[in-house]
């Protein structure tokens, strides 16, 4: 499995873009990235990106290191 940075740089894209495309603010996910706690709507709408980005599916499933908090 992938963690987001795997995809992110899969993706050749900064966090600063990757963060625009998924309409979250940049230090949220900087710290998706780095394995802090994040709400799973804002992890959702980074894979999502990524996915759209890399042309196939992501499931947050398949993506370690995540840390959801509700």
């Amino acid at each position: 499995m992938s963690t987001l940075e795997d995809l992110r740089l899969e993706a050749r894209l900064s966090v600063s873009a990757l963060s625009r495309k998924a309409g979250v603010d940049m230090k949220t996910t900087k710290r998706a990235i780095n394995g802090s706690p994040v709400q799973k709507v804002k992890v959702m709408a980074i894979i999502q990106a990524l996915a759209e980005e890399l042309g196939r599916p992501l499931k947050l499933e398949n993506v370690d290191g995540i840390n959801i908090y509700f």
